[in-house]
């Protein structure tokens, strides 16, 4: 329908209508009428207007002409006021006056909408819906289809299904909208539908409940009480017998819906550990024992043969019997479960460690040092390096001497500072030497006074450096670690009491082994550099000449390996860490030839070890025995031949050593103490 802007002049609308510039209606529509003034027409000066000043307006805001008024201008023409009156009646047509100001002639039909037409809900869960026009709301359905408000909160029901929300036009109940509402079926879900765990052990498990606001579930088990137990919150505990169980889960919204998890309870086992044991006459082993379960873990312990094939304590250690024979069998017993056990299997050798008496305290990487009334000085050392946290020392000063003969420790003088990873070397005068392990600084053991007294300093501190005595009495110390990992080197000179420096070897090292060979030179061979890197490389120290050259590689890099002089005057290399980065141990071993400067492969030996003990036995043999923490290996012995370069096991230790001290005494026994933060000391013989 056509309509005239509010800001359109007179002269405009006639235009529109097609009069002319002429006629007489023109002339009355541009005498009579002004443009709109805030959309209402205003006549011109006192003249009567022709039409009614209203203000409606039609809904774009532009010209409304409404009511022809009951007079006309009685100035004007009659024919005029006829021309008027005809124009007007054309208006009332055209721009669709009367009936409101709506704007036109027809009233627009009542259209509802409903904002979201479709929802997805959980059941319980609400959703707001809105309309375009006033209405009120309902559920198709009724209450089994949930319940809204008349502000067009939706709640719904606790059910699955579809379900539709109504909005009715206030203005025109006829009128309406309809949006679908999708309520999710409850389903239950178990993070582990199977599991297995050991006679009393306990799992959680947890319940994904979908479709639903109310998440609870209620747990139950299908068996009852002889399937073990659960917590409101899932955690289920295994009951003391084995078998196949059944957890269920049961939803708290829609009991209808459950989960099950079947659950394998094992049966109830003893491990013993070690399993399988040589050991020598009354050689000792402690045992532990592991039951699978946490309700009572605990086990009594039997020899299987009674007193002929040994005896055992409460707490699982064990003597042999003093004949060789087996294997015997040393038993654990579940006290939980009395007809579930472990055995571990005995054999009784003729040579292997025995115990004797314990040190005044723990010590790792301390040292051992015959004197020359055959007593033994154990000096410094850690008490807590494997128990402790990695390197939180607990660094030893004190020291005590072993009595051979009684097997007992009586405690001596203490050093001046505590020192771990040092060296002690008996000097020709008797006295020990004592250096590094803390700092550069130096000190003499007195066997005499039982007294340390402090010596001259090292150019440099040094720990886990050698320390080697030469020909002429002099001591040589090399490499170790101090700032950083060292190659320099220096001699000790007992009749001055000062350290000075000689040759510096071909590439920093430190956890190396020095040996002295027959020759009088000293063979440097492996460890490891500053960038961690394991070295294969080995060097002579010439004491004539003050220097250091390159010697024959080793097959293998190591580091924390043992080197012997053997009777023959070669040098047994064994085991020790390959790579720094990853800890791999070695059970390699070869052999260095002096003449010909070169190492040839030997063994290898029957377990991987680091950190172990070598020492030459009287007979030609070399007793092997210890390695890494917690290891098997850690307790086992083996001897190694020179005639064939093989190894065989001989009786093993009480308990697992590492950084052990180990000396062999007059009559041919070894002395092995400490290690892995024991207080134990033991003779193999």
């Amino acid at each position: 329908m056509p309509s005239f802007p509010v800001r359109k002049s007179a002269q405009a609308l006639a235009q529109f209508l097609g009069l002319d510039s002429n006629s007489p209606q023109r002339a009355y529509f541009a005498h009579h009428l002004l443009p709109l003034k805030g959309g209402v027409p205003r006549e011109v000066a006192s003249k009567p207007s022709l039409f009614i000043q209203t203000p409606w307006r039609t809904r774009d805001s532009r010209l409304v002409i409404c009511s022809l008024p009951p007079w006309a201008d009685k100035e004007a023409p009659m024919n005029t006021r006829i021309g008027a009156l005809v124009l007007l009646a054309l208006l009332v047509v055209l721009t669709g006056c009367g009936g409101g100001g709506t704007g036109g002639g027809t009233t627009n039909p009542i259209v509802v909408s409903i904002s979201p037409p479709t929802a997805n809900l959980n059941q319980g869960a609400t959703q707001s819906f809105t309309a375009n026009v006033a209405v009120n709301w309902t559920v198709q359905e009724g209450a089994a289809g949930g319940s809204i408000t008349n502000m067009g909160a939706y709640t719904a029901p606790n059910i699955g299904g579809t379900f539709h929300v109504i909005a009715t036009s206030q203005a025109d109940t006829s009128k309406s909208a309809t949006a679908t509402v999708n309520i999710a079926a409850v389903a239950i879900f178990l993070n582990q539908p199977f599991v297995t765990i050991d006679v009393g052990n306990q799992f959680t498990f947890v319940a994904n409940v979908t479709g639903t606001v109310n998440t609870a579930v209620s747990w139950a088990i299908q068996e009852g009480a002889s399937g073990g137990s659960i917590t409101s919150s899932g955690v289920y505990t295994a009951p003391g017998t084995d078998g196949m169980f059944h957890v269920i889960a049961t939803s708290q919204a829609d009991n209808t819906q459950k989960a099950t998890a079947a659950v394998t309870v094992a049966p109830l086992m003893v491990s013993v550990i070690p399993p399988s044991n040589l050991l020598g006459l009354l050689g000792v082993r402690d045992f532990i024992a592991t039951v699978n379960t946490s309700l009572n873990a605990h086990v009594t312990w039997s020899v299987q043969e009674g007193a002929a094939g040994g005896a055992i304590t409460a707490s699982g250690q064990y003597t042999a019997p003093n004949t060789t024979g087996g294997p015997f069998h040393v038993v654990a017993t579940s006290v939980q479960d009395s007809t579930k056990n472990g055995i571990a299997n005995v054999t009784v050798g003729g040579s292997g460690f025995r115990p004797t008496g314990d040190m005044s305290t723990a010590r790792t990487a301390h040292t051992a040092t015959l004197l020359p009334s055959g007593k033994l000085l154990i000096v410094g050392g850690d008490t807590c390096l494997f128990t402790g946290y990695y390197y939180e020392f607990c660094p030893l000063s004190s020291a005590e001497v072993y009595d051979v003969g009684a097997g007992t420790f009586a405690t001596t003088g203490k050093m001046s500072v505590a020192r771990v990873f040092h060296t002690a070397t008996l000097l020709n005068n008797g006295k020990v030497l004592v250096t590094g392990g803390h700092d550069a600084s130096a000190e003499l053991y007195d066997p005499a006074s039982g007294t340390f007294a402090v010596t001259g300093s090292m150019s440099v501190g040094r720990n886990s450096h050698t320390a080697t005595l030469l020909a002429g009495g002099k001591v040589l110390i090399a490499g170790g670690q101090g700032v950083g990992v060292l190659a320099t080197a220096e001699l000790y000179d007992p009749t001055s009491g000062t350290f000075t420096a000689t040759g510096s070897m071909a590439a920093a090292r430190t956890s190396h082994t020095a040996t002295l060979l027959i020759n009088g030179k000293v063979l440097i061979a492996g460890g490891f550099n500053s960038a961690g890197a394991t070295l294969a490389t080995t060097e002579l120290y010439d004491p004539g000449s003050g220097t250091f050259t390159a010697t024959g590689a080793m097959a293998t890099a190591r580091t924390s390996h043992t080197a012997t002089l053997l009777a023959n005057g070669k040098v047994l290399v064994t085991g020790g860490i390959a790579n720094m980065a990853n800890g791999g141990s070695l059970s390699s071993a070869e052999v260095y030839d002096v003449v010909a400067g070169t190492f040839s492969a030997t063994g290898p030996m029957m377990t991987v070890r680091d950190s172990h003990f070598a020492i030459l036995l009287a007979n030609g043999t070399v007793l092997v025995a210890g390695g890494p923490f917690g290891s098997s290996g850690g307790l086992t012995a083996e001897l190694y031949n020179t005639g064939n370069g093989t190894f065989t096991e001989t009786g093993g230790m009480e308990t697992s050593r590492a950084l052990a001290a180990a000396v062999l005494l007059p009559d041919g026994r070894v002395f092995v103490s400490g290690g892995s933060d024991t207080i134990s000391a033991e003779l193999y013989e």
